[in-house]
């Protein structure tokens, strides 16, 4: 079986929890790294329609994570 390996990119954010904000792009939530510290998993979600921060599931901690620079 062949299989091919592709570079992976930057996966597109969620939408916000909060149905009030999915009628446009600013509904999307982007990564707040405004408090990494030394630890690169404390960022947070953020929605620039609410305002609001998310906690990320396990597993958006696992695919959102920082690729490393080759």
């Amino acid at each position: 079986m062949l299989t091919t390996t592709r570079p992976r990119t930057t996966p597109v954010p969620p939408p916000c929890p909060d149905r009030a904000c999915h009628t446009d792009i600013h509904g999307r939530l982007w990564k707040d790294t405004t408090y990494l510290r030394n630890d690169p998993d404390n960022w947070r979600w953020y929605c620039s329609r609410c305002g609001q921060h998310w906690m990320p599931t396990h597993e958006q901690f696992a695919w959102y994570r920082t690729l490393p620079v080759a």
